[in-house]
């Protein structure tokens, strides 16, 4: 079979692998659908994220959905011909974490496409079957393969507390940035907010149900997103764009005694604000880490029609193409939410 992997920094390749085969309670899926992730652009671009680095050839991905080719002895919660989304987290579920709920803090991840492990840009993927969720025939597989950003967005909404009547701001129109606007307005927000730098961006952000949109690049942004709020400043900001002003404008913008989400990556693995601004206002500061048991919700959520994921795919590459599809990811956020790898 063929796979995508990283070799190291800008070097991406197609590659043959064996194809392999479901063990007891595992299935095999057919992958059909891979999004790429700005967390799979860092492992391209630069070679890692923080400590995680990419020292030997690694088959990136972790956004993806499929149907069940074959299922392993003892599974009976999917059959073949299922078609699936995938949990891409692989918990221990013995760990205090795991015990304590906080399946996505588990102190023995393994995470689909993040060193030392494999994802799943590759046609075939021996998976647990208890992390599989099946979609309903209405879902496309790209719209199945974007749940997990939702997820994400869903899990963030939940960690920020209390949301209903509340007002949101949404820093970054990313798939994840607009999972979070529209997870929060599925939760009963009064108002939400979304900042970019990219009118493309905006305008979609409008269309998913933004009440108000902001140009991020804007030096007035905090002034004017305050004065949408009568002066007040957010309840809740949700920082999506991976870059320190916005974590620095999170801080600024948000009421006293609000909740700033922290979501985004920064490629120096840096991040800072100014400590007067947040202490003075006794802010609160969630970091937000993954997704935790958000994928059932998530594709409820798409099925019943609340959230538009589908959306966010707009541009589509085959296997071939993986590495024009990183680049596109890479350099053309103007006009790119979401690239999928279709294989």
């Amino acid at each position: 079979m063929r796979a995508v992997k990283i070799f190291a920094q800008d070097d991406l390749r197609v590659v043959d692998m064996q194809k392999p085969t479901a063990g007891p309670g595992e299935v095999l899926v057919q992958v059909k659908s891979v999004g790429v992730c700005a967390s799979d652009v860092h492992y391209y671009a630069e070679g890692r994220i923080g400590d995680a680095v990419v020292t030997e050839p690694l088959v990136i991905g972790h956004e993806f959905a499929g149907v069940i080719a074959e299922v392993g002895p003892g599974v009976t919660n999917v059959k073949p011909g299922d078609r699936v989304a995938v949990e891409p987290g692989i918990h221990c579920g013995t760990c205090d974490m795991c015990e304590e709920g906080y399946l996505n803090l588990c102190r023995n991840m393994r995470f689909c496409g993040t060193p030392p492990f494999d994802g799943s840009m590759r046609e075939f993927m021996a998976w647990p079957s208890h992390l599989v969720e099946k979609v309903p025939d209405s879902m496309t597989m790209d719209e199945a393969a974007m749940l997990e950003p939702l997820a994400v967005g869903v899990y963030a909404v939940e960690i920020a507390g209390d949301i209903s009547g509340k007002t949101v701001c949404v820093l970054g129109a990313g798939a994840i940035g607009l999972s979070m606007m529209q997870a929060a307005k599925a939760a009963g927000c009064a108002q939400a907010f979304v900042t970019d730098k990219f009118p493309f961006r905006l305008d979609l952000a409008k269309k998913l149900g933004a009440d108000q949109t902001f140009d991020a690049s804007d030096p007035d942004l905090v002034a004017k997103v305050k004065q949408a709020t009568g002066g007040r400043g957010p309840d809740i900001v949700f920082e999506a764009s991976g870059e320190n002003e916005a974590v620095c404008q999170a801080g600024e913008m948000v009421r006293p005694a609000g909740t700033v989400v922290i979501g985004g990556i920064p490629s120096d693995d840096l991040m800072s604000m100014p400590a007067s601004t947040v202490r003075r206002k006794q802010v609160r500061i969630q970091m937000l880490r993954r997704s935790n048991k958000a994928l059932r919700k998530s594709i409820e959520l798409v099925a019943d029609g609340k959230i538009d994921v589908a959306s966010f795919v707009t541009h589509r590459f085959g296997i071939e193409q993986a590495e024009e599809a990183f680049i596109t990811t890479r350099d053309h956020k103007d006009v790119s939410i979401r690239v999928v790898v279709e294989m």
